[in-house]
């Protein structure tokens, strides 16, 4: 395992985000969620420019909680967040656009949706800037225009197999021109086309009891990876569901968050409710699966490279165990691609990187 850099918020947390819009800095945005309305935060946390140790900037949050936090794909002083405030009978809650004022250390109101009950999701599509947004027990996805102001432009209905079943999580598809949609709920993950608001397609019982986390593979359309309470991974080929192509079990507890690498998509990172984070390889499923064809000219050659140069093999690649909670929330760098950052419920962010040999192995240099 490479070095770990480590930073302690001081409240509870659960949610992060990488900050898309900007390239040139390792940059991520965590939200707090401290019973205590005064107390939260957005914290930006970036590497100092020695790259020896996290930084931070805090902007206090005026709207209480953060349940969940979007950074706009292209400005970055712009963050979205589900807002909970509970210093009133009955509490407020809101979808708050914000801008970040650096130098005034504050975050500076846009514009805001009054929202009932509290959303506990929040995903940003880059395509057509529109933001996901869920609640856990009402069966719909609204899709909200955040070109100006947070204004619900659609809501998707979503038929559930038991009543009783939870909405975890909503992740938008990198492929269909930001059409398409996967949520998780019960012990199923489906997909849905917002140009139809029909169901493009369903995994039933993924896991044993909850599926609760998901995520779409960059390269390939129809393969998604699914994280459950039973501490599996599994890997899904949607033109064929009645089984996995892959099962990983990475962790002893829940999965909370599963999240293909932007790029290279053998390399899976998962957290979870063990306090840990594992990066995972599932080369044989992955775009780059390895095919080596081969003519009587060029066998020698090709063996004596595959002796100097290591392969990745599928299955756990590197396992981080400095988190002492449950870990929410898994995040890869916009910046830099071989970083990655994890954030547990008691404030603890880590910054880690692939290690220089699984790297190479990867890149086969």
């Amino acid at each position: 395992m490479s070095e770990c850099l480590m930073f302690g918020m001081d409240c509870e947390a659960r949610c992060m985000t990488s900050m898309t819009a900007d390239e040139e800095n390792i940059c991520f945005l965590v939200g707090t969620n401290n019973i205590k309305n005064d107390k939260n935060q957005v914290n930006k946390l970036f590497m100092d420019p020695d790259a020896s140790r996290l930084m931070s900037k805090c902007f206090r949050h005026p709207a209480g909680e953060v349940r969940a936090i979007a950074a706009h794909p292209t400005k970055s002083t712009i963050v979205a967040t589900c807002t909970a405030d509970f210093s009133s009978l009955g509490g407020t809650h809101s979808i708050t656009i914000w801008n970040i004022e650096e130098d005034k250390r504050t975050l500076e109101t846009v514009s805001r949706l009054p929202t009932e009950p509290v959303m506990s999701c929040l995903e940003w599509e880059p395509t057509s800037m529109r933001c996901a947004t869920l609640t856990p027990f009402v069966p719909e996805i609204q899709l909200l225009d955040m070109e100006n102001e947070p204004r619900i432009v659609q809501t998707m209905k979503i038929q559930l197999e038991n009543e009783e079943n939870e909405m975890f999580g909503v992740r938008w598809s990198p492929h269909f021109d930001g059409n398409m949609l996967g949520v998780t709920t019960g012990r199923t993950v489906m997909c849905m086309d917002s140009r139809t608001e029909n169901e493009h397609l369903k995994v039933k019982d993924a896991h044993l009891h909850r599926t609760i986390a998901m995520d779409f593979n960059p390269n390939l359309q129809h393969v998604i990876a699914t994280g459950g309470d039973d501490g599996y991974v599994r890997i899904w080929d949607t033109r064929r569901t009645s089984s996995a192509v892959m099962s990983l079990h990475p962790h002893a507890h829940w999965v909370w968050s599963v999240r293909f690498h932007p790029v290279h998509d053998q390399l899976l990172l998962t957290g979870g409710s063990d306090a840990s984070v594992v990066l995972s390889c599932a080369q044989s499923v992955s775009s780059e699966q390895l095919k080596v064809f081969k003519d009587d000219d060029d066998e020698e050659e090709e063996e004596e490279d595959e002796d100097l140069v290591e392969k990745l093999q599928d299955g756990q690649l590197e396992r981080i165990d400095e988190h002492e909670d449950s870990v929410y929330s898994c995040a890869w760098s916009s910046a830099d691609p071989w970083s990655f950052a994890s954030l547990s419920y008691d404030g603890r962010m880590i910054l880690s990187n692939v290690s220089r040999k699984h790297k190479y192995a990867l890149m086969q240099l």
